[in-house]
């Protein structure tokens, strides 16, 4: 017996080892995945429901759902004071609102496309629920879409806002009669409002207080009131008999008679005041500010005193909010620590400009010096110690250097004295150099740039050269030598845009920019009147065209003033993505829209790559349908 227990378990392991070996090591074939969004079954209350008094909703489907996005996508419309609990009890997801609903009024759930089944996290799009407290049941809308002002572009996550209020205050410390969010698009609607014109507003709402009430939040205001629409909107319910493929989103866009478009900008507010100070350097201190320094700000060293009166040069950024107190007497740059009072304008809680000072005490640490570096010092400390020279930043280039550039020079810090008699340009003329004559002059913001013109010449070769001592800094530093030789760019290098504008009723701003989504500016062209503009010595690459609709003709986008009621300025695009090539020249005619609130720029390139992509992967499709 005792025998016959080892033959049983290796004869049943040899079992176990010849079935799995010879069963299909794979995952078992299935059916097809699953695509269906999950879909309500049961509703507490109804849909479009009536006389509801509970604050419980209840959704149920036909299969389980996950709602971790839904705390964050839910936006229940009139708004409550408190975000709702939310809770799933097996396939049925609860919605707790918290509070006592207001009577005979008309809520709105808006869910988005945050329920996802569990399995395959298919998104029940767009989804909307409604019901009302009373026997009324209100059923007008609101829609359209929230731009950036300055680009155009879409804002997801923006607050709309509608109010019974016609004063402006009303956005500033009222909780909204209706609200809603916008999508990726920047679209938005506002269902179940009841009958009534309103004030209509946007809102990058920066503490959920759904009122505007800090500076720095972007804000957007529809100019006049406006009168919800009486629109048959497709709903969850018509839906589901539907046999048109068409998203409910794109229906409900669609079926918008007038869209109301909002333009969100950031007013412009002064709140001044010092963001950091540093000093780093021996002969440098760098003041950061909030704002624009203006002419009324003041300096004063209270100790200790120095040995000369022009202590000190002021540099500043070219937006004025950051300085640069270089040092120029060499008593201070060796002092450990300075102290000094600064004033300038603030905005008192009441807004208006008064002065304010602050006094700082500056300190300046020398780096230590230890290990092998310590050691070598002590060695050289009887050996002649070098002259510390100074040497110019420059943005020359040997080869391709552009034939519209300035020469731009820069000094690590300010100079003393600087013979521009020393500075010298030669063209190379067959194998001779030939002294040109030149224009130079100094920055107007910073004393340690300095530019250089000239007419060049394409596919010339030029050399500047700056003798040797031609520069000193306030420590007696000299400069050193320095020679750059200068190969300017060939003519059929570059390519050149020729635009007629036409249909400007205003001051314009004609604007090149970089394809990118930062859009750097390049180069601008202020206009009146229809006009035919030239960009030229463009390098080959591809290009935007912006407009600016300059009502006040100060050469600068301006933002909007809701307590004046005035809106940004308006920004149109080109509808093109210019691609120019080498030695190109690209002729446009742009006949200018009265408004233009989509930014829809056909990019020819990407449009021919997209199409190339379609057809490739319908080809794997076709390719993986015939396989094994």
């Amino acid at each position: 017996m005792k025998k016959i227990f080892p033959i049983l378990f290796f004869a049943y392991l040899g079992y176990l080892v010849f079935t799995t070996s010879c069963a299909n090591p794979g995952m078992p074939a299935g059916g097809p995945k699953d695509s269906i969004p999950p879909v309500v079954v049961r509703t507490v209350p109804d849909f479009n429901g009536r006389n509801y008094k509970g604050t419980e909703v209840s959704l149920t489907f036909d299969e389980f759902v996950i709602s971790d996005q839904l705390r964050e996508a839910l936006v229940v419309s009139p708004p409550l004071v408190k975000r709702p609990m939310i809770r799933t009890k097996s396939k049925t997801l609860i919605i707790d609102l918290g509070e006592e609903l207001k009577e005979n009024t008309t809520y709105s759930l808006d869910f988005k496309d945050a329920i996802v089944d569990n399995n395959e996290k298919n998104p029940l799009e767009d989804f909307r629920f409604s019901f009302s407290t009373g026997p009324d049941f209100d059923s007008l809308m609101i829609g359209g879409y929230v731009k950036d002002a300055k680009n155009l572009e879409p804002i997801e996550g923006a607050l709309v806002i509608l109010h019974r209020m016609k004063e402006v205050e009303a956005f500033k410390d009222s909780i909204p009669d209706y609200i809603a969010k916008t999508d990726k698009e920047g679209f938005y609607v506002i269902s179940n409002i009841a009958s009534g014109t309103y004030r209509l507003y946007a809102l990058l709402d920066a503490d959920n207080s759904m009122t505007y009430n800090q500076e720095l939040e972007q804000i957007a205001f529809f100019d006049s009131l406006v009168v919800p629409q009486d629109l048959a909107l497709p709903d969850y319910e018509s839906e589901l008999d539907s046999e048109d493929t068409t998203s409910i989103k794109e229906k409900r866009r669609s079926a918008l008679e007038t869209p109301f478009f909002l333009m969100l900008f950031e007013e412009a507010f002064f709140d001044q005041y010092l963001e950091d100070y540093k000093r780093d350097q021996a002969n440098l201190i760098r003041f950061y500010f909030a704002e624009s320094v203006t002419d009324s700000f003041q300096l004063e060293l209270l100790r200790p005193t120095p040995a000369r009166e022009d202590w000190n040069y002021l540099e500043y950024n070219a937006t004025s909010d950051s300085l640069m107190l270089w040092l120029t007497d060499t008593v201070l740059m060796s002092a450990d620590t300075l102290q000094m009072r600064l004033s300038y304008q603030v905005a008192d809680s009441l807004q208006n400009i008064v002065m304010t000072t602050d006094t700082l005490d500056l300190v300046y640490t020398k780096p230590e010096t230890t290990g092998r570096r310590r050691a070598k010092k002590d060695d050289d400390d009887d050996e002649p110690k070098p002259i510390p020279h100074i040497s110019f930043k420059h943005n020359l280039k040997s080869k391709g250097f552009d034939v519209y550039r300035d020469i731009e020079l820069e000094a690590p810090e300010p100079l003393e004295f600087f013979d521009w008699s020393m500075v010298s340009l030669y063209e190379k003329v067959d194998t001779l150099e030939e002294a040109r004559t030149f224009e130079m002059w100094q920055d107007s913001l910073s004393a340690r740039k300095f530019y250089i013109r000239y007419p060049w010449e394409f596919e010339e070769e030029y050399r500047l050269q700056i003798d040797s001592a031609a520069a000193y800094n306030y420590a007696g530093h000299p400069s050193n030598k320095f020679s750059q030789r200068i190969g300017i760019q060939e003519e059929s290098y570059y390519a050149k845009i020729i635009l007629n504008v036409s249909g400007l009723n205003d001051y314009g701003i004609i604007q090149l920019l970089e394809n990118t989504d930062k859009e750097k500016v390049l180069q601008q062209i202020q206009i009146s009147e229809d006009s035919e503009i030239e960009f030229p010595y463009l390098k080959p690459d591809k290009y935007k065209i912006r407009l600016i609709l300059d009502r006040n003709d100060n050469g600068v986008w301006d933002t909007g003033d809701l307590d004046e009621g005035i809106q940004p300025e308006q920004v149109m695009y080109f509808p093109k993505i210019l691609k120019l090539r080498s030695n190109f020249e690209v002729r446009e005619g742009w006949a200018l829209p009265l408004i233009q609130y989509e930014k829809e720029l056909i990019d020819e390139d990407k449009e021919k790559e997209d199409a190339k992509n379609k057809r490739n992967s319908n080809q794997q499709q076709r390719s993986g349908s015939r396989g094994f």
